[in-house]
């Protein structure tokens, strides 16, 4: 009997991404994130999406603000972003998102042992703070946001930090690649993906048969993971192993 191979960087990657994703995706899209943003004034929709993950950028132009997003239309980027109520700074907004986060995650990781959220949160800062910043702009400004003593609250900072590591070597794979952002929207898999996510995204209806980018689609996923290896080589082996446990364990609570 052979013994089982360590457990590689590359395959922790993989395995990573898509629970992250959805366990961030919980708090992003709920409805009292939703409500919150209207009550700050945001537009309806992408508002508090635009104005709150880019808030960690400080007062910047809205091409900024489209550069650090990357997906979506510049035009739809700068109508969310100038539209932010007056009397309100973007750090502002930042720290409202981040509360959104944190009035959730007590509730969502209430079965969650607290050494657990420690440990999982610990994990993954080891893996952020191995990233370089250039990885992305909202990775470096909001893995430089303040970190919260609550543990439930701190390992939800901490995998939104995680997602935007992704998300920034996601971007940097996209255009390396020339695969237009308009159709790495339409290629991404479901929950997202097809033409309402980029419609959704404020490009135009896609002209043509845009399932032709699919292949080149594939190529940009490994190049993503690629990217985020060192990362995840932060950790050994056996910490690799603990944190995907982990990671399941935070996921499943949330449903």
């Amino acid at each position: 009997m052979h013994a089982m191979s360590p457990l590689t960087a590359a395959e922790t990657v993989r395995r990573a991404a898509v629970p992250i994703l959805e366990f961030s995706r919980g708090w992003m899209i709920s409805p009292a994130t939703t409500a919150r943003g209207q009550e700050l004034g945001l537009l309806p929709g992408r508002g508090f999406w635009v104005c709150g993950r880019n808030g960690v950028l400080g007062e910047v132009d809205a091409d900024l603000a489209c550069a650090a997003i990357g997906f979506m239309h510049p035009e739809a980027v700068r109508r969310f972003w100038e539209h932010r109520p007056d009397g309100v700074t973007s750090r502002q907004l930042a720290a409202e998102y981040a509360g959104c986060a944190y009035r959730w995650a007590g509730p969502a990781l209430a079965s969650v042992p607290e050494t657990n959220l420690r440990r999982l949160s610990t994990l993954g800062r080891i893996v952020a703070g191995a990233a370089l910043p250039q990885i992305g702009a909202l990775f470096a400004g909001w893995r430089a946001f303040p970190q919260p003593e609550d543990p439930a609250e701190a390992v939800t900072l901490t995998l939104h930090v995680l997602r935007e590591l992704r998300g920034g070597a996601h971007l940097a794979a996209v255009i390396g690649s020339g695969l237009p952002p308009w159709a790495a929207a339409y290629t991404a898999p479901a929950p997202r993906g097809g033409a309402g996510w980029v419609r959704d995204l404020g490009w135009p209806e896609p002209d043509g048969d845009p399932a032709l980018f699919s292949l080149r689609r594939d190529q940009v996923e490994a190049q993503t993971s690629l990217l985020c290896v060192d990362a995840y080589s932060a950790l050994d082996p056996g910490e690799r192993s603990e944190f995907l446990d982990l990671l399941g364990e935070a996921r499943a609570a949330i449903g």
